[in-house]
């Protein structure tokens, strides 16, 4: 008995063993965020407007106190951030276009300073990583809508010279633009004019032509149905539309139709799908992977931004200072837990390893490969 229990015993141990290093085999084989180059499509400046507003000082260095640390943490490598744009909170709450992007652009760049390396500006192809980045993000500034560079209505300028404020942005590190935002400007027309609206004007297609000279991303977000389809037709570079969701997951006019999603990856580009609100967030975004996947392939996949983590639970929300409300869901937890979670989602559709890759970040990185300067 003695020695049929010591054998029972220990092939009940053994088994026990091997099933245990099967399961770490399979957990240290599961991917995590860190293991990608994960890009963030688009970051809204909503945190630092809201920290900034607060008169308490420990809350006047949002990006390297509490912005950054959190970025870091949550396995991003590369964010790609609004210095400014047509919006009033993209333009620091300000009504005058140019003034309100230039403050927003010097504060991001003083932020950046003050976090002593933890973050920095991506300008030029060498500047990408080639790998997950490791306690740094690089920031790829943008400006959301290009009312900051227009023109008087009539104007009289050499056409050089009618680029001039375009450039100036370029100089000090901006190296992407979405043409509109909802709005109409003088490029073009947002999705407030209707879906459809109207195509780029003659001073929008003078702007593709020179971003694309100069090297940088043009970014469709909030345009109109026919501004993408024309900035598709007339760019020689790869275009992007860094947050937005398709139709018919949501039937709103700021969500890509069919034919504006054929456009974007005809020139090589991207779709940067981003957070829908609500407890089933993560599945509806990755059924949008699915379907895109099968339309129009995996390589034109991306990720816009997953939702406010607890650090930020929402617009207008500073933990510490705000009261009143309690959050769950999303809005409860980390950003890493927030990329955990789709990466492993993503897993579980069956997507693999080098098409993960791709979508949360490799694809966005592909593009401004091409597109920046060298």
């Amino acid at each position: 008995m003695t020695s049929m229990f010591t054998r029972r015993n220990f092939l009940a141990q053994s088994a026990s063993l091997a099933a245990g290093f099967v399961l770490s085999r399979l957990r240290a084989a599961a991917k995590r965020p860190n293991d990608y180059i994960v890009v963030e499509g688009h970051r809204d400046i909503w945190e630092l407007n809201d920290r900034f507003k607060l008169r308490d000082k420990s809350q006047h260095s949002p990006m390297r106190d509490f912005l950054v640390p959190r970025l870091i943490e949550g396995g991003l490598s590369v964010v790609i951030m609004p210095a400014g744009g047509d919006s009033v909170e993209e333009r620091g709450g300000t009504t005058n276009l140019l003034e309100g992007s230039l403050r927003v652009l010097d504060m991001l760049l003083v932020e950046i300073e003050k976090t002593n390396g933890k973050a920095s500006l991506i300008k030029t192809q060498a500047d990408l990583p080639t790998r997950p980045n490791q306690g740094k993000v690089q920031i790829f500034l943008d400006l959301e809508g290009g009312g900051s560079i227009q023109i008087d209505p009539e104007p009289s300028y050499h056409p050089e010279r009618r680029l001039a404020l375009l450039r100036h942005f370029f100089r000090l590190g901006v190296r992407g633009m979405q043409l509109t935002h909802n709005g109409r400007n003088m490029l073009g027309e947002g999705i407030e004019g209707g879906k459809m609206g109207g195509r780029l004007s003659r001073f929008g297609v003078e702007v593709v032509q020179e971003m694309n000279r100069l090297g940088m991303l043009i970014g469709v977000s909030h345009l109109s149905a026919n501004g993408v389809l024309h900035t598709a037709e007339i760019t020689k570079h790869p275009i992007v539309s860094t947050h937005q969701n398709i139709n018919p997951f949501l039937k709103t006019p700021l969500e890509l139709i069919p034919e504006e999603v054929k456009a974007i990856a005809s020139t090589g580009g991207v779709v940067g799908i981003r957070y829908i609100e609500g407890e089933t967030a993560y599945k509806l975004l990755v059924d949008e992977v699915e379907h895109l996947a099968k339309t129009v392939g995996v390589r034109h996949i991306g990720v816009g931004w997953l939702g406010h983590d607890k650090g930020h639970p929402a617009t207008g929300y500073v933990p510490g200072f705000s009261r009143g409300r309690q959050f769950s869901g999303v809005e409860a937890q980390s950003m890493y837990e927030h990329w955990e979670t789709f990466i492993q989602m993503l897993e579980q559709r069956g997507f693999k390893n080098e098409e993960i890759g791709m979508i949360v970040g490799g694809n966005f990185l592909r593009v401004m490969r091409e597109v920046l300067p060298s």
